[in-house]
Order: structure tokens, then sequence, then C-alpha cells
């Protein structure tokens, strides 16, 4: 414990050798160097090694500098350079010890310990034969070296082979060596104890020594690797996170070199932290004059946010006996993942946090992939981790609760199986409006920059991975990797137009702590440059391009390779280009004397041009060949190799490689008409459709508006819904609670309760499609009592504005009024009622209160108005007269103000006419079970517009029968619609001009019940007529009906308590669908 003795340390089985490539090689070095104030200890340490044999006095003919640095305490750590007899030895791979599988061990133990050797490299001997090629130079003088140096790059490997070799037969039981960093874990003392007495007695045998201040024994905090442990967890050390939070703006490459090394440290804690540290990476890729911007700005302040707010990871411990979870998600953009212990997934304790971004061609796989693809990232990074233990993986797509137990694989599939066969797992359905923070991480690259590029690891590649040989990939993902593989192929060295990171380089390896110049630093440093440097040349091969025409030419698409390699038939194609130039006019004149042409060549029978980067480019004639326009083959293949991007992105690059007279047009028609286009991209304009008013009502509760908020906890009496009724002119409202499973005749009887009692029946109500207000029954009760049914169209709300603003409301004014359970919400609905009806209203400028009554309640004790100013009865009528025709011009003002600003962000629709083909957004649509939202496409169809309502912006389509059956209203609101632009038949003759979305039909709607829509006697036996969710309708006996909802609808509707009520006729055939939930027969 006292430290190394003044000795040589002994020649042990494993010593270090300096095997040099070239050992002839002589090398220039700099003349050493030492600061003044550490002039005295370097002096003292030479005197002391040298009296211990470690340095020897010698002449030599090089030898490296060597660095004085100061350490924290202010004494001096001495550093050879190195770095050129490093460049010319033979490297030792020994690799180091996994970091994280140390941190995770350390972590599970209740008892820890921590072992520092005292200056570990100099316990290491020197072959003797390597001794004369450790010469190094002080400013007192030329010494070798008996012992390892710091600086030398394989000292890290020969220190790490010696420590594995000493305790290989307890590493990883109790016990972790990271360089001369030795971790002792266990359960209880008496263990830990025993556990530290075999440590020192191997230690004792190999004579080596420690340093009992850097020794921590039975710690309660520990520094492990550069991170703290403690019971709670692992911790990022408040040192470096201080440093983070502290660190000055950037003024050159060196201040992001060293701020960007520090904040990887937090790169375990934080999964989102490459969404901030990519743009300030961007500036060293960039290879150009120091620029600081407003984004970097804001990220460099984020990372600063995200230090404060590190979480605490707790290793997963098998031996507790908690669940261990793996949770997934998948998105558009990527899959997430993170791992962790605990009772339930969503109260787990993280271990770790995954993300990965998907590729063009992955981001077409079918929903299942995804999220299995999302499994097999998460348990392909925590496999050494999972292995051997029971797991359960959450996941939100219910489909793959049954993987394990589909009977039939394919090849493909099988693969997939066969690697999730080694684990121990349950999958586990989940809710995805649960899945928080896996969803979160799946999205990390949601906004990419369509041409924003990562580095490969960043990817997720486990279906490549698993069938390396591409034997079952689809075809776009193999290409797709051939693409890759030839970019990279196509890569050409160019010389560095700054060499300014190199500089900075060589000055950071200068003032780096030597313990980071070791080996793995080194190298790490190393594989960084290099892979920096290829980015570079790729770069700078791209910057040769200049096109003053179109600055952004170049950031638009990546050089990739050839286009034609990718045509189907490429060689026959390129045979039809050659015959093509007959059938073109202009191509033929140029054929014919290309002499008098000088922007065109002629090279084996091809014609060439100069594009605008000066390159030579091949010209396509626009001849047709096999029922396909030539130029038709090429825009189809560019357009679904940049996977569907924009016209002037897919013309960009067919510049690069072809040319015809009307290629800029073809692309702009060929884009617009691109059914995959008009299916999958959202809109970029301003909402279409003005905003059109409804009538203002003459009186109060003339027309009254209604919805349903919910659901809430449920409270007593069972209520866990909020009925919202309003009146459309006053805004005076009523709250109503109500349940879920209330029935359309309780309904009823609520309204004539709680409305027409107290203010008589409207001409009109408002409401939005909720399957209560479109059930037979309510339309019924309404048609007898006179009432006007204005329903929304398909999917918009706005119809109904008044109720959802009054909505927000309610919610603004019960989240201050309700228990932190929430369970006393109807308590709070008499007074929250009351604050709506006395606050003014900003149309009307009158509360609601005063309009309806003429008068506002008091709410304070003891002040009552004062008797000498209430107005008589004819003054009071007269007020409360005044006061609605004010209100109603008020609110006829307001609703012109509301409209114009509202118009100022809509565009004038274009009015569509019957039998016009559009589109239908599928934002709100009720997709297959099975199928994720956010895989869909962004609009279906194009189907024909059967009547049309340009007054009111509604438009009513003819549905196909797949789309009838699953209750979709057929109206709809002209922001919901997207024009069909058709194809041309003469430019793209070959062109499949529709798209069609499949929905399928999964077995189970087969006995998914719409209605009952009739019954019929036999004597004393009743059968039903029954309409299944597919449309056909069958007729079924009691016996299969009596338990279903539809059946008590059907009673209700008849006014009957059971079927022994129903009348002896035959019942009533149905108009219309009942939108109540589907019941399984």
């Amino acid at each position: 414990m006292s430290g190394a003795p003044p000795k040589p340390p002994p020649m042990r089985e494993i010593n270090h050798a300096i095997p040099l490539v070239d050992e002839t090689r002589q090398y220039n070095y700099h003349m050493p160097r030492c600061p003044d104030a550490l002039k005295p200890q370097l002096m003292e340490k030479i005197n002391k090694y040298v009296e211990a044999e470690w340095w020897i006095p010698k002449t030599a003919t090089q030898a490296a500098p060597m660095l004085c640095i100061p350490k924290k305490s202010g004494k001096i750590r001495t550093v050879v350079d190195c770095r050129k007899r490093n460049e010319n030895t033979v490297r030792d791979v020994t690799p180091l010890p996994d970091q994280d599988q140390i941190r995770h061990d350390v972590a599970r133990g209740r008892f820890r310990s921590k072992i520092d050797l005292s200056n570990a490299y100099e316990q290491i001997r020197v072959e003797p034969g390597d001794v004369i090629k450790t010469a190094f130079a002080t400013i007192y003088g030329t010494y070798l070296s008996n012992v390892m140096q710091q600086g030398d790059c394989n000292a890290p490997a020969t220190f790490q082979r010696l420590m594995t070799h000493i305790f290989r037969k307890h590493i990883g039981i109790f016990m972790h060596v990271y360089l001369d960093d030795i971790f002792v874990y266990s359960d209880t003392i008496e263990e830990h104890e025993h556990y530290l007495g075999i440590v020192f007695d191997c230690l004792r045998g190999a004579e080596l020594y420690l340093e009992a201040e850097k020794c921590q024994l039975y710690a309660e905090k520990l520094d492990c690797l550069g991170h703290l442990i403690d019971d709670k967890g692992l911790h990022a050390d408040g040192d470096k996170m201080t440093k983070i939070r502290e660190w000055r703006t950037p003024r050159n490459y060196l201040d992001i070199q060293r701020f960007l090394g520090l904040v990887q440290y937090i790169s375990h804690f934080m999964p989102d932290l490459s969404a901030y540290t990519g743009p300030l990476s961007a500036i060293m890729r960039n290879q150009e004059s120091f620029k600081w911007h407003p984004i970097h700005d804001k990220c460099f302040e984020m990372i600063k946010v995200l230090a404060c707010k590190t979480p605490i990871l707790k290793p997963i411990d098998p031996r507790n006996g908690e669940t261990i979870w793996v949770v997934c998600d998948a998105s558009t953009s990527g899959v997430g993942a993170m791992y962790g212990q605990g009772p339930e997934w969503k109260t787990c304790r993280p271990a770790g946090f995954m993300s990965r971004k998907l590729t063009a061609a992955q981001r077409n796989y079918r929903v299942w992939e995804y999220e299995m693809l999302a499994i097999l990232e998460a348990l392909m990074k925590w496999e050494d981790k999972l292995l051997g233990f029971k797991i359960r993986i959450a996941s939100d797509h219910k489909a793959l609760e049954f993987f394990k137990d589909v009977k039939r694989l394919s090849s493909r599939q099988a693969r997939w199986m066969e690697y999730l066969s080694r684990f121990d797992y349950e999958i586990e359905y989940v809710q995805g409006v649960d899945n928080l923070v896996a969803d979160a991480l799946s999205r990390y690259y949601h906004s990419d920059r369509w041409d924003e590029e990562h580095e490969a690891r960043e990817y997720a590649d486990a279906d490549a991975r698993l069938d390396p040989y591409k034997e079952d990939l689809p075809w776009d993902r193999i290409e797709e990797m051939r693409v890759m593989e030839a970019v990279g192929k196509r890569i050409r060295k160019a010389p560095r137009r700054d060499d300014e990171p190199r500089r900075y380089a060589d000055k950071l390896t200068e003032h780096k702590d030597p313990r980071d110049i070791e080996a793995e630093e080194l190298h790490k440093y190393e594989v960084k440059k290099q892979r920096a440097e290829e980015r570079a040349i790729r770069r700078a091969e791209l910057e040769r391009i200049e096109d003053e025409e179109n600055p952004r030419f170049i950031d638009s698409v990546a050089e990739g390779p050839d286009i034609h390699k990718y045509i189907e038939g490429a060689e026959s194609f390129l045979n039809d280009v050659k015959d093509g130039y007959t059938e073109d006019t202009l191509f033929q004149k140029i054929v014919d004397e290309p002499e008098r042409h000088k922007a065109f060549s002629k090279t084996d029978g091809f014609l060439y041009t100069r594009n605008r980067a000066g390159d030579d480019v091949l010209c396509i004639p626009r001849a047709v060949k096999n029922g396909r326009r030539m130029t038709e083959v090429i825009l189809t293949t560019a357009h679904t190799i940049l996977g569907h991007m924009g016209a002037q992105r897919t013309g960009e690059y067919i510049r690069r490689f072809y040319w015809w007279p009307t290629l800029g047009r073809d692309v702009d028609l060929f884009c617009d008409t691109c059914e995959i286009c008009q299916v999958t991209k959202g809109r970029t304009t301003k909402i279409a459709g003005l905003l059109h008013s409804m009538p203002t009502p003459r009186r109060p509760w003339d027309s009254i508006a209604m919805d349903f908020v919910g659901p809430f906890p449920t409270a007593e009496g069972g209520y866990d819904y909020l009925w919202v009724i309003l009146c459309r002119m006053t805004s005076l409202t009523h709250l109503i609670p109500i349940t879920t499973k209330i029935r359309a005749k309780e309904l009823a009887w609520i309204y004539v309760k709680e409305v027409v009692r107290l203010h008589g029946l409207p001409s009109s109500i408002v409401s939005d499609r909720d399957s209560k207000f479109t059930s037979r029954f309510w339309r019924e009760v309404h048609r007898l009592l006179g009432t006007k049914l204005l329903m929304s169209t398909s999917f918009h709300p706005q119809t109904d504005g008044a109720s959802e603003r009054q909505i927000r409301s309610i919610g603004q004014i019960m989240r201050s009024m309700v228990q932190p359970d929430q369970t006393n919400w109807v308590e709070c609905l008499p007074m929250t009622e009351f604050a709506l009806n006395s606050s003014t209203n900003a149309s009307s400028k009158h509360a609601p209160f005063e309009l309806t009554f003429g008068y506002m309640p008091t709410m304070i004790a003891g002040i009552q108005p004062n008797a000498k100013d209430s107005p008589g009865v004819r003054e009071f009528a007269q007020n409360a007269l005044r006061n609605l025709a004010h209100a109603h011009d008020a609110i006829i003002e307001s609703r012109v103000n509301q409209t114009s600003w509202a118009n100022k962000h809509r565009s004038p629709e274009m009015p569509f006419e019957e039998g016009d083909l559009v589109y239908i957004s599928t934002e709100n649509l009720n997709m297959p079970k099975g199928r994720a939202r956010k895989l869909m496409p962004k609009y279906i169809g194009p189907y024909p517009v059967e009547s049309a309502n340009a007054e009111s912006s509604a438009y009513k389509i003819r549905l196909p029968e797949d789309l009838a059956t699953r209750r979709i209203y057929a109206t709809f609101h002209v922001s919901k619609l997207r024009r069909h632009e058709p194809n041309n038949d003469n430019l793209f003759p070959s062109r499949d001009s529709k798209f069609f979305y499949d929905f399928g039909a999964p077995h189970e709607d087969e006995w998914l019940i719409d209605e009952i829509t009739a019954h019929h006697w036999n004597k004393n036996t009743v059968e039903f007529d029954v309409r299944w969710n597919l449309g056909e309708t069958t007729r079924e006996p009691l016996s299969r009906v009596n338990k279903l909802e539809a059946y008590a609808a059907y009673l209700e509707l008849l006014g009957a308590q059971s079927w022994r009520g129903l009348p002896r006729i035959k019942g009533p055939t149905a108009t219309s669908k009942d939108p109540a939930n589907p019941q399984k027969a």
C-alpha cells in the first residue's frame, strides 16, 4: 500500500515489447521543454527514477522529447511524445474490456471497492532487447527506460494483458480490471472481505504495489470509469456536468473538438444528444472558415440544458426477482427502445436507451416488420445483458404477441425467429398512447432533411445482419445497400482545402491528459480522424461542381451511382437509346451533322452534351420502345431511387446523368401526376376553403350546440362523461354529467328535463357526428319535435366551434378546482357552470346571465342591488330587449371580423364539380386493425364527387363499399380533399394511373354487427334481420342475438322490454346505419 519500492520490477511472464515495422527508420524530434514551475519536480523525479534503476542515463542517436504536464494536484506528470515511434510500431490489438459491462456489474453490487496501482506503467519491465528503443530526451539529458513508458501506443494493451493474466479466474465473478483500476463488488460484507483478500494475494504474488491514497474500500460513492455509482444507481460525474454547463461559447475548431469530446460523456444518459451535437459536428466537416450561426448557439445551449437533467441509470439485476423489460416502438423515421427492471413496464427503472434511423428502403416495410425491427435492434444492442434471463418485451403492435405461434414462416421470418429463440422472452401488447418513451426515441430523426446523413452506426441494420447474403431482403433494400457500397467505391481522394482541423488535432494531442494519449484513446482518435477525412474527400468531390443558376444544386442530392445501373434491362435500354435517335427529329439533325453542333459530341453512336457542372451526360430521345417512352423509363427510375422526392430534386438528380430538351417540364408533370406522391404527401399550402359563418340565432335558445367531453375518472353515481349544451346566441351553458353506457332513449329524457323544461324547443341543434347523435332513436325524436339536426361534415370540428371553445374554458376552470385524484369533478360542475355563465362573452360583450335573465346573479353574501336603483317592470323588459339587440349586433360584427381574420390563413377553394376525382384525407379515418396510422398514406382515392355545395365548402363523395362498411360519412369539407391530377397518357403511356389503398377485410370483421333492421314472427318464435359489418344482411334466431347491444338498441327503438313485447308485424327497415359500437356475435 505504500507504493512501488525503489528497485526495478521483476521480469514476469508478460513484459513490454516494442516491435517496429522498420528498425532502421530515423525520426526528427523537436527539443524538449519544461515549464519553470515544474523544473524542480522534474529534477527530483529524474533522481528518484535513476536511483531505482527505472531510467538509465545514456546517449542515443535519436530520442523522443519528454512532455511535462501539471496534474490537478499541482504535481508533475511526465509523458514521452512517442507519436512518431508509434507510427512505426506494430500495433498490439489486445482489446480493452467493455466499460459499460464493468459499470453495470459494479453498480449491481451492494458493496463496492476500487483499487488503484501506484505508478502502474513503471511496474512493468521492458524486454531487454527493446530498452534501446525507449530513448527520450529531457532538459537535463537523455535517458533509456527499463520500465514501460507513458505515451507508448502498445502500453495499455501490455498492461491489460498482464492484469487479465493475473486475475483471469476471477474477472466477471466478483471483480473487473480496466488497466490500473481494479473493481471489486459483492452482495454481503463477508463476501466482500473474502474477495478483497483474494485480490490482494494475487497482487502480492505478482509483486504489484498499490497506492493507499487512491484505494476506495467499501465506498458508498464510487468513481467508476468516469461515472459515479452509489446505492441509487449510475450517475453522471457532477464535475464534468459542471464543466459542460459552464463552457463558454466556442470560438474556433479546437473549442468545438474539446466540447464535443466532453459532451460524449453523457451520451449514455441522453439518447437524443446526437440531435444537438450533429450541427456542431457539421462545422468541423465543412472544411471552411469557422462560422457560428444561431442554430449552433441553440444546440450549444440545449446541450447545457440536457446536462442539468441527466437521469440515473439503474443496471438490471436478475437476482432481485423483478421483471426485466425491453420497451420498443417504431415510427416512419426510426426505431427506439429502452430496457430496465421493475414490476411494470411503465414504472421500470431505465438501464439504457437506444435510437436508430431507418433507411429509405426500410421505410417501405410493413407495419409488423417495422415493429419487429425495433425489437431486433434492441436485443442486438443489449444481447450481452439479456441473454440467459427471462425478459418481457413491450410493443404497441398486438400482432407480435402471436409471432411465436405462427406455424408457417417465410424464410425471412425464420431468420428472425431463429435469432429471437436465443432469448427467453414474452411479447406483451401495450397501448401506443402510453408508450411515450420508446415512441419519442423512435422519432429522434423525424425532423431530418431527406438528404441528411448520419454515421453508419446510427442506422438500423438488424435485417441485414441477420441476412448477410441478402437472400431474403426486399429488392429495394438490396438495391439500397448496393448503392451505398457503390457510392463508397466512387469516392476519390481530393486535396484538403483547409488543414486547420489537422493542425488543431496536433495541438490537442499535445495538451491532452497523458492517460488520454494511451493506445485506446489514440486509436479512437485516429478512427474519427479517418472518417472525417473520408467525408471531407466526398464533399470536396462534390464541391468541384459549380452551379451558378441553382446554388442549392450541390446540397440537394448526394452523389450516387450511375442511374442506368438500376434501369431494368440496362443493356437493351442503351441499344434502344442509340436506335431512338432516328425517331427524334432534334437528335436526328445532330447525328447527321455533328460538326455543326458544338454543344454536342458523338461517341460510339451515343450523343453527349455538357451539364452545368461540366460533365458529359447522355442525350435521351423521346422515342417509344416496348410501349414506354424512354424518358418515362428515366423519370420512373430516378423518382423511385430518390424515394418520391419533389420535382426539383428529381430533376437535379437526372441532370447529373441525362438530358433531353423538355426535361424540366416533363419532370414537373411526372411528379405532379405521380399517384404515390399525391396520396403520401401532405399539404404545403394554406388550408383550402374560406370560412362560412353559421346564421346568427334570432332569439335565445333558438339554436343550441352540444358535445360530449371525457372520459373522466368514474365519480359517485358512475358518471364518467360530461354533456355540454349551450345557447349559440347567449352562450348560456349547462353541464350535465352522464355515463358512457347511456342509451339514446335516456339521453333524450335528460335533454327534455334539462333543456326543454327550462328553455323550450330549439329550432336547430349543432353537433358532431357522435354515435348518440346519429342514432335512429335520437333522429326520430327530433323529427317528431320539429328540431333540425345540423351535424358537421366528416372530421371537421370547426363546424361546432362554439362547443369546442367552451370545452377549453371548462377544462381550464375545472383544473383549478378538482382534487389530485380528480374523483370530485362532478361536485365542481355547479360552480364551473356559474363561472361560465357569469363571464363576459367576447362576441356579445355581455354575460350569458344578463342576456338570458336580464340581470346578473350575486355570489357575495350581504351585497344586494339598491332598491332605488331597481328598474320597474317596463324598464326591466326594455333593458333586456336592448341587451339582446346589442348582443345580436355584436355577434354579427364579431363573426364578420372572425371570418375576415380566418380567411387570411385560408385559400379560396377551387370548387369541385360532380364527377371530379378527388382524394380523401386519412388524418381521421378509422383505419383497419393491425395497421399503424403513422404508416398510412396521407390520402386515399381517387373517388368521384357525387354532389357539391360550394357555398358551405361541403362535398359528398361516392365512396366504395369497403369504406362505406367502415362507417365513414360521405360528406367532407374541402380542406379534407385533394384534387386528382390525371396521368398524361401521351407522355407516360405505360404508367399505372390509379393507386387504390387496400383496406383488407380482417377475419374478425366478418363477425361484427352494424344493427338489427327488422324482426319476423313465426308462430311463437321470432327471428331478426341482422346487417353485418361488411354489408351482408342475414336472418338470425333469437338465441344468436339476445346478448348483443344491437338487440337492446332494437328493443329500445320499438319501446319493448323484451322480445315478447315486440309487435307481431314486420319490424321497421333501417334507412341508415347505426354507428354504435359493433359487437361480436
